[in-house]
């Protein structure tokens, strides 16, 4: 599988780097482009393809909420992960509904940001563990299954024919 090209969209420069640099160094991705708000990422999609989004929730101006919804507008087939601090149920929902291929907190370690990255460009979904666990605990089963199910992008699950994580 070639290496995807990913932009990664966070108003904190210095984590953009960082992310940017681990990436490029254990060769997980091609970084072509990086955006510090939603409306600097919605003038990248107009010139660069980019295969997969890390994208954070919380920017000023236009939040990754909208930019998510904003930039699967202008390209339906776009993978999108939210990278995120917010582990609120709220959010993870609500990325989920939008379309994102992913939520991931920030302080997930860098073996599971290459096997969510892995899964995505798969076109399997990938959620943590944990952030999934803690999210959906309350809910029933068919609660969850709709969450997971209700997805613009189309899914292939893991080969088995069941689209949830095997600790579901």
């Amino acid at each position: 599988m070639k290496k995807p090209d990913i932009i990664i969209v966070d108003d904190h420069q210095i984590f953009r780097k960082g992310i940017k640099s681990i990436i490029t160094i254990e060769n997980i991705a091609n970084v072509i482009g990086e955006a510090s708000t939603g409306e600097e990422f919605l003038k990248l999609l107009s010139h660069l393809n980019p295969d997969l989004v890390l994208l954070d929730i919380d920017m000023p101006h236009m939040n990754g909420l909208e930019a998510t919804e904003k930039a699967l507008e202008m390209m339906p087939d776009l993978k999108i992960m939210a990278f995120t601090m917010f582990g609120d149920e709220e959010y993870f929902i609500r990325m989920i509904e939008l379309g994102a291929m992913g939520y991931m907190l920030k302080s997930s370690d860098m073996s599971e940001l290459e096997k969510a990255i892995h899964h995505i460009m798969k076109g399997e979904k990938y959620f943590s563990n944990h952030q999934f666990k803690r999210n959906s605990s309350h809910l029933g089963t068919k609660e969850v299954k709709k969450i997971y199910e209700n997805h613009s992008h189309s899914h292939k699950g893991n080969g088995s024919g069941d689209l949830f994580p095997p600790w579901f």
